[in-house]
């Protein structure tokens, strides 16, 4: 699966907050697309990138910047010990084992929610039965 923006795009479109290392972020880029997949139920994958109209493409690319922005500047982080998963944090988002977890730092799943907003008029988030063989609402 292909990411959904590029560095130029990200630093030059979007303006997002800076990134050095260029391997980071591509590592952040996919997942940010992953998210957006998520969260879009896979209907990128499903209908194809080259098939949206050009706003909806606008969008996708506008929401993926803006959870990359959002990984960049809240963190992401998986601590380990061995083969154990011992701490997980996300964002605020932090997850442990036993007492560990800080239930103040919870984020909802670790989405930022201009992700949402940029997905909102696109159709992409609707989840019910198409009745228009295929096309939701026209958007793509």
């Amino acid at each position: 699966m292909p990411a959904y923006i590029d560095a130029t795009y990200y630093q030059e479109e979007f303006r997002g907050e800076p990134m050095e290392d260029h391997e980071e972020f591509q590592r952040i880029v996919r997942r940010a697309s992953d998210v957006i997949d998520q969260v879009t139920g896979y209907k990128i994958n499903h209908i194809g990138l080259n098939s949206l109209s050009s706003f909806v493409l606008g969008q996708v690319k506008k929401a993926t910047a803006a959870q990359v922005e959002f990984f960049v500047l809240e963190g992401v982080e998986v601590q380990t010990t061995g083969d154990n998963l011992n701490n997980v944090s996300m964002g605020k988002f932090s997850y442990g084992k036993g007492n560990q977890i800080n239930s103040e730092r919870s984020n909802k799943g670790g989405v930022s929610q201009a992700v949402i907003q940029y997905l909102k008029p696109t159709g992409l988030l609707y989840s019910g039965i198409g009745t228009t063989g295929g096309n939701l609402h026209g958007y793509y």
